[in-house]
């Protein structure tokens, strides 16, 4: 009996000591693969510190967030007076057509005039830092995407009825504050910390600028003095540094959130379920090495969109993000536990990546556009070339977004023009229109007014 006992407690040490080893062993390799990711992501200028995304503190009287209201309306999750939706009427929906509907909706929605002006004098501030905790992702404060877009419709909404009733001046007002307002998705002017979700949606809020711009043009509502301001609002969209820095930031942030939580961040980032017994009974017996080695393969997927991006000539590759897209779901095929934070955390990032190539081009469209409208007030016709814009009407053109080279452009019959970029396939189909859910046929054809 002796015997077999010590045989027992021999097994148990040894196997004790066996886990001790591959503990150690894994803790190990994990943490140096990552010190060895982190230097070299340094080396190549990505930080994966997340303390270096943490905006530092600013005065709160050049804080926009710290004006009255501003921190109850446009920081999520924030106690005190919200925001009112108008869309959640009806009425307020519907496309408006008649000089009668436009004067009942803005009669109606003057009740907002003053929640307006308390944004306009909030937006006068420098900086727009919001208070709160920044230690991790997902615990960050992050702004009130339902009420930016509660303004930014009801702003646009007013705008066109402005225009129908031949009030340009009106709508270049509401225009104006729609565009400033994108200054606290952008977290002016550190831009730090970006999340993804914030740099889309300072792009759909450009794309519904651009659209409401072009429903003025639709109907020949802008003159010069608009034009020429508005151009200037549209030569300052520039998307692509936000959403390519959003990337970045929620590669260390997402290992940040994995450091400190370990095992539970890898299952349910956001808490919002209650975590299994399985999951718990793996979080004890789960190598901290492991969770370094998750760190290191979200940040190496992280990077992959980047390779898209040609941020000193202002320029988005398709071919690049298509490549590595399919990279990225190659990696993430042939399950491991190395791999769980990425597989859950990665978001599709191509989706993100047209959508922004769109709507920065259509932005970039609309800026020549008030220079050839200019131009046609002046001389009563459009140019036969965008030269002839440079440089009275406009300082530089915008160039494609997609290769890098001018927009396509040329004066079509009945006194109109076609202006249209090569588009997501990179290849000129001639001005054939394609759409963003079809990217592999034509082009992006400026629409209005219609060629």
């Amino acid at each position: 009996m002796k015997t077999f006992l010590r045989w027992l407690l021999f097994i148990f040490l040894g196997l004790g000591l066996l886990a001790t080893l591959f503990y150690a062993e894994e803790d190990w390799r994990g943490w140096h693969a990552w010190n060895k990711c982190k230097r070299e992501f340094k080396a190549k200028g990505t930080e994966m510190d997340w303390n270096a995304y943490i905006p530092p503190p600013v005065s709160d009287d050049e804080n926009f967030f710290e004006a009255p209201k501003m921190a109850d309306w446009f920081i999520r999750g924030h106690h005190g007076e919200q925001l009112q939706d108008p869309f959640k009427n009806p009425d307020t929906t519907s496309e408006i057509k008649t000089e009668s509907a436009a004067r009942n909706y803005l009669a109606w929605s003057d009740q907002f005039r003053t929640n307006f002006n308390l944004i306009r004098e909030a937006l006068k501030r420098p900086y727009a830092r919001m208070g709160g905790d920044y230690s991790k992702l997902a615990e960050q404060p992050v702004p009130n995407f339902v009420s930016v877009r509660i303004v930014a419709q009801t702003l646009a909404q007013r705008a066109k009825c402005d225009l129908l009733l031949g009030q340009p001046d009106q709508a270049l007002e509401e225009l104006t504050l729609m565009h400033d307002m994108c200054r606290l998705l952008e977290a002016a002017p550190t831009g730090k910390p970006m999340i993804l979700v914030s740099a889309m949606i300072n792009v759909a809020v450009s794309r519904l600028f651009v659209d409401t711009v072009a429903n003025g043009f639709q109907i020949h509502a802008w003159q010069a003095p608009q034009l020429a301001t508005l151009q200037k609002q549209l030569a300052d969209i520039n998307l692509t540094p936000f959403v390519f820095e959003a990337f970045k930031d929620e590669a260390a942030g997402l290992s940040r959130t994995a450091q400190i939580d370990w095992i539970p961040s890898l299952f349910n980032i956001n808490n919002s379920v209650k975590a299994k017994w399985t999951t718990k009974i793996i979080s004890w017996f789960w190598p901290r090495g492991w969770t370094y080695q998750n760190m290191v393969n979200v940040a190496t997927l992280e990077q992959k969109p980047l390779a898209g991006f040609d941020i000193a000539d202002d320029t988005i590759v398709p071919r690049k993000c298509e490549a590595a897209s399919r990279e990225v779901d190659r990696f993430l095929k042939h399950k491991s536990p190395f791999k769980l934070l990425a597989a859950i955390a990665i978001p599709n990032f191509t989706k993100a990546e047209q959508s922004l190539a769109f709507n920065q081009t259509l932005a970039n469209e609309a800026q020549i556009v008030c220079a050839l409208e200019r131009y046609r007030l002046a001389f009563g016709y459009y140019p036969a070339t965008l030269g002839a814009l440079v440089p009275r009407f406009i300082e530089e053109l915008p160039h494609d977004i997609i290769g890098g080279e001018p927009l396509h452009y040329r004066r079509t019959e009945g006194g109109k023009f076609l202006l249209y970029s090569v588009g997501w396939n990179e290849r000129d189909d001639d001005g054939q229109p394609g759409t963003l859910a079809n990217v592999k046929h034509g082009d992006w054809v400026w629409g209005y007014p219609k060629p």
